[in-house]
């Protein structure tokens, strides 16, 4: 699409946004993703995608260099979605101050969110199922990483499920992102994130739904993380 573009509904804006973001990265990775499906939330957006690893982070993989994929992929995806802000702040009039990545590569998908620093919306849940879902995700994450200081569930549909939880980082690990020691938080993000894996079972008791993908994104600055659950359509 070239010069302005007219938008009727907000549907039509993602659909546009999912298409643009496709075209950025077919253009700076040399392949875009087979599918790409963008959610928007109050002030957080998130997009999806499905079979993007390219033929050079295969070659990586293949000689695993899991580290070096992730941090070419990282370096990209950085200057791919500070040129895409600017259009999703246009059509959506929304101004986005961060953003993060996750990758699950042995599924080979990722996600990407866009947030606000000032979000302003949090799902209406039932608080019986609320109570319980933190609780499992606390007594999940308590192998692996610091107890929370709280939860919020920032995405609920039939699609995915987003949760916020702050203060997650021990001192180690604020250390470690303080002296720039990106490869060990790395490695224990994954570790993290293998752990949840274990539980699936556990959290799709919980949800009645089948869970096709999870993801962690850290935001070390601001010492909290999202956990996001993409749903399968199948229900159990």
């Amino acid at each position: 699409m070239k010069g302005e573009v007219y938008i009727n509904s907000n549907q039509e804006n993602l659909v546009y946004l999912s298409s643009k973001f496709s075209k950025l990265l077919k253009r700076r990775f040399g392949k875009g993703p087979e599918a790409c499906n963008v959610f928007l939330k109050g002030n957080r957006f998130y997009v999806y995608m499905r079979q993007f690893i390219t033929p050079a982070e295969n070659v990586l993989m293949n000689q695993d260099q899991l580290e070096l994929a992730h941090n070419f992929r990282s370096t990209v995806m950085n200057s791919v979605t500070q040129e895409f802000i600017p259009e999703v702040s246009k059509i959506l009039g929304i101004s986005f101050d961060y953003f993060f990545h996750d990758w699950n590569y042995d599924k080979n998908t990722g996600i990407l969110l866009l947030d606000h620093a000032q979000p302003n919306h949090e799902e209406k849940i039932d608080n019986s199922f609320q109570t319980s879902l933190f609780h499992l995700i606390e007594n999940v994450g308590s192998k692996y990483t610091k107890k929370p200081s709280s939860f919020k569930i920032v995405k609920f549909t039939q699609n995915i499920c987003a949760i916020e939880s702050k203060d997650v980082l021990l001192p180690l690990e604020k250390l470690a992102y303080e002296k720039g020691n990106v490869d060990l938080l790395l490695h224990h993000a994954w570790n993290i994130k293998d752990g949840y894996w274990k539980n699936k079972e556990q959290f799709e008791s919980l949800f009645c739904r089948l869970i096709e993908d999870m993801f962690i994104m850290w935001d070390y600055k601001n010492n909290r993380n999202y956990l996001v659950f993409i749903f399968n359509k199948l229900t159990q």
